[in-house]
């Protein structure tokens, strides 16, 4: 009798202690953002796929253990007939994924360098395109790999060879813009046009070598990526500035605080942007932001196309 009572007491303990487990790592897998210390703890958690979007090279060299490679350039790959980068079909991107491994289920942690904003958006453009094609459970590692490493956490160079994936690519247009779409929207007034590259850059006075012409999409709130994270504050990695901070920024910048405005990011090559929709999306609660894929590349090389130069986007509007 005691002993039954006893191992009554037991699992009434586990299950009460399984009650606080479970639901914490299932809501991680709704959450945007996770931590290393997160990442640390669930390594061998069930449908976990960490992917990890810097060079092969790089990944060769030493990764977070477990983790699977998927260099940036197979997510955003040049498309010679337009002359910029975009990302894959989803009939080839189903294929990438299910090789990673990936299933409906999973989990998917994406992380970068984490050393740079180049880095950090990088991640964030991975995991807009993850949630474009329609996976519903992408999160991304804050700080990424710097901060992994900074921590003195485990790594390694074995490549997991994982069985393959059930994912299967069903392509979201409510998270996407293209070329057409930023024509029909250039007088819409309810539309809000972000640019996530440099002050510089929106300006006009400078540009990317390969963008054709200088100036910005007409009426754009200036945004930079480069103000989003902390990296290269005192030597910190490319953490997201929280989240009090981000709203004071994207306040100051001029965005609405209508959250249900439709809002188009672009950038030059739409990896800036990817973290623009990141931040605005997924962690602000913006309820109805696009990229445009295409971005300044594909753009600005159509000569009939407006562009304003010498002038803040915010101020034309």
């Amino acid at each position: 009798m005691k002993k039954n009572l006893l191992q009554s007491a037991i699992f009434m303990l586990l299950l009460a202690l399984g009650g606080i487990i479970l639901p914490a790592i299932a809501t991680a897998a709704n959450d945007p953002l996770v931590s290393t210390e997160w990442l640390a703890k669930n390594l061998q958690a069930k449908d976990l796929v960490i992917i990890d979007v810097r060079t092969e090279n790089n990944y060769g060299v030493g990764h977070i253990p477990g983790s699977v490679n998927m260099a940036y350039s197979g997510w955003q790959p040049f498309n010679e007939g337009k002359a910029c980068q975009l990302m894959p079909p989803p009939e080839i991107f189903t294929k990438f994924m299910r090789e990673l491994g990936v299933n409906e289920s999973s989990h998917v942690v994406i992380y970068d360098h984490g050393n740079s904003i180049s880095d950090a958006s990088k991640g964030g453009t991975a995991l807009w395109i993850l949630k474009t094609m329609g996976h519903q459970h992408v999160s991304y590692l804050d700080g990424g790999f710097t901060k992994w490493t900074f921590e003195g956490r485990d790594i390694d160079n074995v490549k997991p060879t994982p069985a393959a994936g059930n994912f299967t690519a069903k392509f979201d247009t409510g998270k996407f813009a293209r070329l057409d779409d930023i024509k029909n929207k250039l007088n819409d007034k309810n539309v809000v046009f972000v640019d996530a590259r440099t002050p510089a850059q929106h300006f006009g006075v400078e540009k990317r070598g390969d963008v054709k012409r200088f100036g910005h999409i007409p009426g754009s709130i200036c945004l930079p990526a480069d103000y989003l994270t902390n990296a290269g504050v005192n030597r910190a990695p490319a953490t997201l500035k929280s989240r009090e901070q981000l709203e004071q920024i994207i306040k100051g910048a001029g965005l609405p605080m209508d959250k249900n405005r439709e809002i188009i990011v672009y950038c030059n090559s739409c990896q800036f942007a990817g973290l623009g929709y990141l931040v605005l999306q997924d962690i602000l609660g913006y309820k109805n932001v696009k990229v445009y894929d295409g971005s300044m590349l594909e753009y600005a090389a159509m000569e009939e196309l407006p562009l304003v130069k010498f002038a803040w986007g915010h101020v034309t509007q």
